[in-house]
């Protein structure tokens, strides 16, 4: 039987794929799920800008992709615009004006052109203009990087956005080297406000000094007055502006959206693009507001001097699998010619990933997860392990790749989405973190009272649970060398990282034993790993940090151990997915369907040694155990249309699922 919903999303397909180019709806990033990013950070050396671009190319391009926006370079981070700017710096070599030629074949597919622009990063504008430059702490002035007040935004960034809209009418802005190429800002006018705001007589100057954690607070609030600063002048000149600043609100910044950006977004650059590309949707998701991921479409070998090796058709399907499944949008990255032109790609290739994103578009596109598992990710913690203001640090990127492997549907929980929907968890993970807000950690101890589970792990986040977890704390945590494991585990694993041994008290659980030989008839007294009840609920603890560990080294003990703990930790759960352990599974819906999402997480991902490769093994046939309190009508493999067996009794639905090539969707409906 066809439902109606089958035939709505066929009918999707056939407009998606059949419609002429000039009937296509302009569509705002919001609505937007599938696009193209074209930048190649123009510098002096460059010439004859335009010279070589050939409009046909990409008219064929857009004819068969069918993005629904595009982007393109406008100002990198050398600082030089690729186009004839009368605002800032160019390299005053054109043949053509490129920008002009993106807009006007642009509009002949009536496609919103954004446009790349390095915000904080640029290296032109600061040396033409030293007094822009962020100062340090020792008073010098850095020579690349603008100061959050200082006249650089207003003066520059800002009216040269609102040329190009006035000019090229461009439809938004993607703010690149902005958030994470911050830094302690130690200009007057920073200076004068901390120290009228907290009454100190001296800003310290390094991260040993007393009160520096509250100098970077005092930072970062400045870096977002900054930024929205910029999006309400460009909202001012132009309501229908769309602006994002790349990585704002992510990983890099895991706080609230308290900024009037348009969209959030990301590039995901380099090797094991799928882990990276999973662990980023999962810290954008549940911001609030629209988003999407973009990956890089080749591995740099030299960036700037175009020396590229192009990642393959199946790296980029499973890298923007991992972002449906989150229901958020995809592009795919590709530098420009140093001319600014559009570059030769294969257009066979992305026509194909075009297709296989829009197949599965119905059932993605602003789909939701299920709560299942939660990776707090503390705002506290982040800023007491991190001495800067925003970018690239966190622990919990290994952690949130090995949960996926164990085939566990998992999310990742900021302080503010803790404050919202913790209770909608029944198991809350607490990834190596050693700073909590304390209000947050007593309702989810709470949670844990009424029936919830939680899952420490970490040398120094256990010791914020001691009592909680029912152990005695044998001397200090350190940095130390040993095996963990035994025969229910799998066998033993060697590992170098952080540890905090601990005794269980009478009627703790334990899991596994530390090794300092491999062999099992020498286990120490230190267990890997306890469990206990606590109120109605439970409280597990692994007593070593195993983020970075997994992140560079795997072995099946390792995410054997994880899996005990949780069976052990929810004995019912709501999805299991068997079969397999190269799937990765997240549990959403949309409108009445529940979605089983099915990633096959095969390949070469982890092998720095490999930049391409072509062929996934498809998984083994799954069964997929869901949980829920009603029969289903019926149940398909999304987007082949196949219907799938299932059997339905005491409230469990057990359905066998075929082998999954990259990326299925079994759709449930009640």
């Amino acid at each position: 039987m066809i439902t109606i919903r089958t035939r709505l999303a066929l009918l999707f397909l056939v407009i998606n794929v059949s419609f002429s180019a000039n009937a296509q709806e302009k569509l705002r990033r919001s609505q937007s799920f599938f696009g193209f990013h074209f930048d190649f950070h123009a510098t002096e050396k460059d010439k004859d800008l335009g010279k070589f671009f050939d409009t046909g190319l990409l008219d064929e391009f857009l004819e068969r992709t069918r993005p629904d926006y595009i982007q393109v370079d406008s100002k990198g981070h050398p600082g030089y615009s690729s186009y004839p700017t009368n605002v800032g710096y160019s390299t005053n070599s054109f043949v053509n004006d490129p920008l002009k030629i993106w807009r006007e074949v642009t509009d002949k597919h009536n496609l919103p052109l954004y446009v790349h622009y390095s915000g904080l990063w640029d290296d032109k504008a600061i040396a033409q203009n030293p007094d822009w430059g962020r100062i340090h702490a020792d008073g010098t002035k850095d020579k690349t990087y603008a100061a959050y007040f200082s006249d650089y935004s207003n003066k520059f960034l800002i009216p040269q956005i609102k040329e190009m809209i006035d000019e090229y009418s461009i439809d938004g802005v993607w703010i690149d080297g902005d958030c994470w190429s911050t830094g302690p800002d130690y200009s007057p006018e920073l200076v004068k406000g901390f120290l009228k705001e907290t009454g100190l007589k001296a800003v310290p100057k390094s991260p040993e000094e007393e009160h520096y954690k509250k100098w970077l607070d005092y930072n970062r609030s400045a870096y977002r007055k900054y930024v929205n600063n910029y999006v309400t002048a460009l909202h001012d000149h132009d309501p229908d502006f769309q602006v994002a600043s790349n990585w704002a609100y992510s990983s890099m910044m895991p706080e609230r959206v308290d900024v009037g950006v348009d969209f959030l977004s990301g590039d995901v650059s380099g090797q094991n693009g799928m882990y990276s590309a999973a662990f980023q949707a999962r810290c954008l998701a549940l911001q609030g507001k629209p988003w999407d991921l973009m990956a890089w479409g080749f591995v740099a070998i030299d960036f700037m001097g175009g020396i590229h090796s192009p990642k393959s058709l199946v790296q980029l399907k499973q890298e923007a699998s991992e972002v449906m499944a989150m229901g958020g949008g995809f592009q795919v990255y590709f530098q420009q010619n140093r001319d600014a032109s559009f570059q030769t790609l294969d257009v066979e290739a992305l026509a194909d990933l075009a297709s296989f994103c829009r197949a599965r578009q119905p059932f993605s596109q602003h789909s939701e997860t299920i709560p299942q598992i939660g990776l707090w990710y503390s705002l506290e913690g982040w800023k007491q392990s991190y001495d800067g203001v925003y970018g690239w640090s966190s622990n919990m990127e290994g952690l949130t790749s090995a949960f996926m492997d164990g085939q566990h549907s998992i999310e990742i929980l900021m302080d503010h989405h803790m404050e919202e929907r913790l209770e909608q968890y029944h198991t809350i993970v607490i990834p190596e973190w050693s700073s909590f807000d304390e209000e947050i950690k007593g309702r989810l101890l709470n949670h844990v009272e009424n029936g919830g589970n939680l899952f420490v792990i970490g040398a120094k986040a256990v010791r914020a649970f001691r009592n909680e977890l029912q152990v005695d704390f044998i001397g200090a945590d350190s940095t130390a060398q040993f095996n963990i494991g035994d025969r229910e585990l799998g066998g033993i694993a060697g590992l170098r990282t952080q540890w905090q041994p601990v005794a269980p008290r009478s009627g703790t659980e334990t899991i596994g034993h530390i090794y300092q030989q491999r062999d099992y008839r020498f286990p120490s007294d230190y267990p890997v790993a306890t469990i206990n009840a606590y109120g109605k609920g439970k409280i597990a603890g692994i007593y070593m940090d195993m983020s970075t560990p997994y992140a560079t080294y795997r072995n099946p003990v390792f995410n054997n151990l994880i899996n005990d703990v949780m069976e052990r930790l929810v004995s019912n759960p709501t999805l299991k997915v068997e079969g397999s352990e190269k799937v990765h599974v997240v549990l959403g819906k949309k409108d009445e369907a529940t979605l089983i999402h099915l990633i096959n997480s095969d390949g070469e991902h982890f092998n720095k040694s490999v930049l391409a490769y072509n062929e996934l093994r498809p998984t083994p046939p799954l069964q997929v155990t869901l949980n829920v309190a009603q029969k289903p009508k019926q149940v398909t493999l999304r987007p082949d249309n196949q219907t799938l067996p299932f059997n339905y009794e005491d409230n469990t639905l057990v359905i066998q699922a075929p082998g999954i090539d990259v990326y299925g969707i079994v759709e449930v409906v009640y």
